[in-house]
């Protein structure tokens, strides 16, 4: 079936190793554009900022999914169609379970007018994945408007912070990590393919239609929910477990090559 939809993760797929869409990439997302296929970044990155960078180079990007699914801005508009967030005691309520549990435990949590960090977390994470110093932009930690919770220990990392996290958090809520030795911890329905089918729903689009781009623990639930789900050559093993094939690294333009390929054969 001929593809109607591309979702794309960002870091370490979209982007290159400059946390950038490099020339090749940005040429070939918008020759698709030009033959009329929708282009979503989903991304655990938020939209403030995040959106800004996606499409910094040029790339002709229709929607930005971020918080790993937890809301969705229309590029066209600048309208916010969609934000989840959790309900005000759930947040808390996971810290004090978090802290008695584990020891030397840090946390952020994203608002919608910025990100607050507890001292823990900065000591270990002082710098953002740009490179740039982490920017805390809410001075005192409030229980409301938070879609996501971020969770840091400085012995425990990646895979092994998110089973020691999962536990401690209702099933409701989602437990995943973007590549970065912390936790990110979503709302009810605050995942990229929970996401992205609401997106599908809304400009009826079939799975079937859609193609996946992928690397880490947060883009699972993507690749499994679109028709044709791609890994990235230095995607995490569970990712290129679960997907239907393995493109090249994004150093090497996984993505580029695969949506050139598709250009191709529309053209």
């Amino acid at each position: 079936m001929t593809i109607r939809l591309v979702a794309s993760d960002l870091d370490g797929t979209l982007f290159g190793p400059d946390h950038v869409p490099e020339t090749r990439t940005v040429a070939a997302v918008n020759a698709l554009a030009d033959q009329g296929v929708i282009v979503a970044a989903v991304t655990g990155r938020s939209w403030f900022r995040g959106a800004e960078r996606a499409t910094s180079t040029g790339a002709r990007l229709d929607w930005f999914i971020g918080s790993n699914g937890g809301h969705r801005l229309n590029l066209a508009s600048a309208e916010l169609e969609e934000r989840l967030v959790f309900d005000t005691s759930e947040v808390s309520d996971l810290i004090s379970t978090l802290d008695r549990n584990l020891s030397d435990v840090g946390f952020g949590t994203e608002h919608d007018e910025g990100f607050w960090f507890s001292d823990q977390f900065l000591e270990q994470f002082p710098r953002s994945v740009d490179g740039g110093p982490r920017q805390v932009s809410v001075v005192d930690r409030t229980d409301h408007d938070i879609g996501k919770l971020f969770v840091s220990h400085p012995e425990i990392h990646t895979t092994e912070l998110i089973e020691a996290v999962r536990p401690h958090a209702p099933a409701s809520m989602h437990v995943t990590t973007s590549g970065i030795n912390f936790v990110e911890v979503t709302p009810h329905g605050a995942d990229k393919g929970a996401a992205l089918e609401r997106l599908c729903t809304k400009l009826d689009i079939d799975r079937s239609e859609v193609i996946a781009f992928g690397d880490n623990h947060n883009d699972l639930t993507m690749l499994e929910w679109a028709g044709r789900g791609v890994a990235m050559g230095n995607a995490e093993d569970a990712v290129k477990d679960i997907a239907d094939e393995v493109t090249l690294a994004n150093h090497d333009f996984g993505v580029a090559l695969i949506l050139e390929q598709l250009a191709g054969h529309r053209g």
